[in-house]
């Protein structure tokens, strides 16, 4: 019986003006497609946090024995700064796999304050740093990582918005809840989470 009246539910649905369901279809396969793009842009920056780690170790073997009190006391600090980048890129990396836009969103906060860390303790540690080909080419992919993330982030909220307002509409709104369609959460920074550090590069250490 109660699949008698799910059959005549959904038949019912599918006879309001067209019902949308291709439509819903659609806008969750946009949805989902942007959601793996975001995932896809985290992973590329997170693909840049080893080169960035091998450079600066590359720079601390030419000013070993150059170091002011100042910058010892930070490279003794970049080990576990270093520890905990790599945490949390593992973190972003098992949230991606886990489609959870939740966890994607944490993680992605974690990684881009560690990363912010990571660089004010190496800059300081190592002042000729900033002066390094490598170094300057790193920063530049990492600010072409972001921008991409960022435009990841914005095209999937777009897809998820379209795909939440359509779904609440009528009469789609009857084939959303006979064909299980749910609403999606946007793309949002934990609400406790802390502003990113902003890392000031200045001019290259003469």
């Amino acid at each position: 019986m109660r699949a008698k009246k799910s059959v005549i539910a959904l038949m019912l649905a599918l006879s309001l003006g067209g019902c949308g369901y291709n439509r819903i279809q659609a806008l969750d396969e946009r949805a989902e497609q942007a959601r793996s793009n975001v995932g896809v842009a985290l992973q590329n920056r997170n693909q840049l946090i080893p080169n960035l780690v091998a450079t600066v170790k590359g720079a601390a073997d030419f000013e070993r024995g150059t170091y002011t009190d100042v910058a010892r006391a930070r490279a003794g600090q970049l080990p576990a700064a270093e520890q905990q980048l790599a945490q949390a890129r593992g973190q972003l990396d098992q949230a991606v796999r886990s489609n959870n836009v939740n966890q994607m969103e944490q993680a992605d906060a974690a990684v881009t304050r560690q990363i912010g860390t990571y660089l004010n303790i190496a800059v300081e540690a190592y002042p000729q740093l900033r002066a390094t080909q490598n170094f300057t080419a790193l920063q530049d992919q990492l600010a072409e990582s972001e921008n991409k993330i960022s435009r990841a982030r914005q095209d999937y909220n777009e897809a998820v918005q379209q795909y939440n307002t359509y779904i609440r509409s009528f009469p789609q709104a009857l084939t959303a809840k006979v064909s299980g369609a749910q609403r999606k959460e946007p793309y949002q920074p934990p609400a406790n989470a802390d502003q990113a550090p902003t890392v000031d590069f200045g001019t290259p250490a003469k």
